[in-house]
């Protein structure tokens, strides 16, 4: 049976063009599975977006390659409304060979608008179901119906009781799937009919995960109050078998919290999770849990790259869960943990070798998937939600578990805070001048191969970008190395009423990482320590009533490994980094690796051409044998993904 991807891919053949030119309206080519079948099949891909930057990229990469008689097969890809090739410059379009796909052509019976707004990842679903359709074109609620089962499993006049209603929004939440706004309308209005519902917020649950969760935390609350007394009514159907798997995992993951009760002794042993009994039994009991079902759903080679974000977010649950309860762990599940965070490190390795360099094509409207995507996302946010200000922090160094250190005492701090989370990949390697370069310039590492080994042009990448989308140079800025909020030149940057657009980053993790020598425990107890002084707090409480819509995020994490020994390469080498060193020739790198049987050569996905890096493989580093040493520059899962949040307060 032919896919949706095979009915583009069989025009993609080898020495039919060295230059391919799509007109891509609908982003069919920046679909993850599709980026790499293109991939595998020998061409390259680049979108035609910014005509400056695909120039320089065109003429270094490619033009030069071909002028000196090498063999290179490009893809070109405009998405343009219109369908047309035309705004392409005249020499490509003389030299290349034009295709066009678009929705209404592969599913001419279904509505585009409607396939328009959903993300490229459930076309295999909507194909599955189309190949299987053999009635008359769909109206645009027909499209709506059939896109709600085919990829959301979701039937509106099948939701007619409170457990219908949690199962497909625990569903929904829990996969941390969002509806498009116009799918979401669409089932609100038929939910909205069923009076079972009068009393819960439907619009807020179906389109708000953290809406969701906090109704779910209240919820729980009550419905513990109500064992056994007479408390306040609980509307969720807590202890129906179908909700059950679900609300364990929820406490398990720390999206839902266990509350305090007397008398704990008369309840159900299900309902043990989401009670808080000791501490220490608490800790050792969810992390057990975590533990066997982070074991049993581990992702692997070939999944997409959201299985990967998901997995971290539970990941760092479970390392601040290992090191804050170190103590009360037996031997056993010290054991575990070490043949799971191998299992996790291996895996992810093999997926960053086979699926990483695709990333950097991949859409980021709803979120950005890699970090030098996340200024272009808030020039969306900002335009969509004409926000007046908007403020960056880049925490250096901060990696997933220690945000969830400082999110649990900021919310102790101020509980009306709220935190909208995801996370990003960073780039490799993951050191501060190539990834938290990229942050600022809004570009892969290729484009500022000058000042790849520092950050001295991170201002002037900053101001650039957002002059490019119209913000005037009056109105941005950048404060690097900042010490917390009464640093001078935070305290100016918040009085200039002029300003719209402000970076700011704060090394105090990476400073207290570089000096560690009690790995990640030792870093964990100094991560802690900083953030209950209320610094961070005070910052994110003064861009906030200063007006900015404030966002968060990292350019890398970092890792605890053990040393494996120190190259002797002098002056062949050009960055001496513990888990990734970078040279100017090949062979300078493939003597190191012959020494080092353990390391990685990397691909140089996103990299100058004329760099070449060596990772420490594993839980490596180049450092002296046997030493424990927290460092960055790999390929780990704790190294590469990092937070990327929106931070609120309650209310909005």
């Amino acid at each position: 049976m032919t896919s949706w991807r095979d009915t583009i891919l069989q025009n993609f053949k080898l020495k039919n063009s060295r230059l391919t030119l799509v007109a891509d309206p609908d982003g069919l080519l920046t679909e993850e599975g599709m980026l790499t079948a293109i991939k595998d099949r020998g061409f390259d891909l680049i979108p035609f977006a910014d005509p400056i930057a695909f120039r320089y990229e065109y003429e270094s990469q490619y033009r030069k390659k071909w002028d000196t008689g090498q063999s290179t097969d490009l893809v070109v890809v405009l998405r343009s409304a219109d369908s047309t090739l035309e705004k392409l410059p005249f020499d490509l379009l003389k030299a290349g060979l034009p295709l066009s796909f678009a929705l209404h052509k592969l599913f001419p019976n279904l509505n585009p608008r409607i396939l328009a707004g959903l993300d490229r990842v459930y076309l295999d679903a909507v194909d599955e179901a189309y190949q299987k359709y053999d009635g008359d074109q769909l109206t645009e609620r027909g499209t709506k119906e059939f896109v709600l089962k085919s990829c959301f499993k979701i039937v509106p006049d099948m939701v007619g009781t409170p457990v219908d209603l949690l199962k497909m929004l625990l569903s929904l939440h829990s996969r941390q799937v969002r509806l498009p706004e116009v799918l979401a309308e669409h089932l609100l209005e038929s939910l909205l009919k069923e009076p079972a519902f009068a009393n819960w917020p439907l619009a807020d649950l179906l389109t708000s995960r953290k809406k969701f969760l906090r109704f779910l935390q209240e919820e729980w609350q009550n419905f513990l109050a109500g064992q056994g007394n007479k408390g306040p009514a609980c509307r969720v159907p807590f202890n129906h078998e179908d909700v059950r798997a679900y609300i364990d995992t929820l406490f398990l993951d720390g999206s839902l919290t266990p509350v305090e009760r007397e008398g704990i002794t008369d309840l159900p042993e299900w309902m043990a999770i989401g009670v808080a009994h000791d501490p220490a039994a608490d800790a050792v009991r969810r992390f057990r849990g975590l533990h066997e079902k982070f074991a049993a759903q581990l992702p692997g080679v070939m999944v997409p790259h959201r299985e990967w974000q998901q997995a971290a977010q539970r990941w760092a649950e479970l390392v601040v869960l290992r090191w804050e309860w170190d103590q009360a762990l037996d031997a056993a599940d010290r054991t575990a943990w070490e043949t799971l965070q191998g299992k996790v490190e291996a895996s992810f390795g093999e997926w960053m070798q086979s699926r990483y360099g695709t990333l950097y094509n991949l859409a980021y409207h709803q979120q950005p998937v890699m970090v030098h995507q996340i200024a272009h996302f808030l020039a969306v946010e900002r335009r969509q939600k004409k926000l007046k200000k908007v403020a960056l922090l880049v925490m250096d160094g901060l990696a997933f578990d220690q945000w969830i250190l400082l999110r649990n005492q900021l919310q102790t701090a101020d509980a009306s805070w709220r935190f909208q989370e995801s996370s990003c990949f960073a780039w490799v390697p993951t050191l501060t001048s190539v990834t938290r370069q990229s942050i600022f310039a809004g570009e892969p590492p290729f484009f500022f191969p000058d000042s790849l080994h520092t950050t001295a042009k991170e201002r002037s990448h900053w101001l650039r970008f957002w002059e490019d989308h119209d913000v005037p140079r009056s109105s941005i800025e950048l404060v690097t190395n900042i010490q917390g909020a009464d640093d001078p030149e935070v305290c100016k940057a918040c009085e200039n009423s002029k300003l719209s657009i402000l970076g700011l980053v704060w090394n105090q993790v990476d400073n207290i990482a570089d000096k560690m020598v009690l790995k990640t425990a030792g870093l964990h107890n100094q991560v802690r320590l900083w953030g209950s002084q209320g610094a961070l707090n005070m910052l994110l409480k003064k861009l906030y009533d200063t007006g900015f819509s404030v966002y968060l995020t990292a350019d890398h994490g970092n890792v605890s490994a053990r040393g494996v020994g120190n190259p002797q390469e002098g002056i062949l080498v050009e960055t001496k980094g513990r888990r990734a060193r970078t040279y100017a020739r090949r062979e300078f790198l493939e003597d190191v690796q012959g020494k080092f049987p353990s390391s990685i050569p990397w691909a140089n996905y996103g990299l100058p051409e004329d760099r070449y890096v060596l990772l420490a493989g594993g839980l490596t580093a180049f450092a002296n044998p046997g030493e424990e040493v927290v460092a960055h520059g790999g390929i780990s899962l704790e190294e590469v993904m990092v937070p990327f949040v929106s931070l609120t307060r309650e209310g909005e």
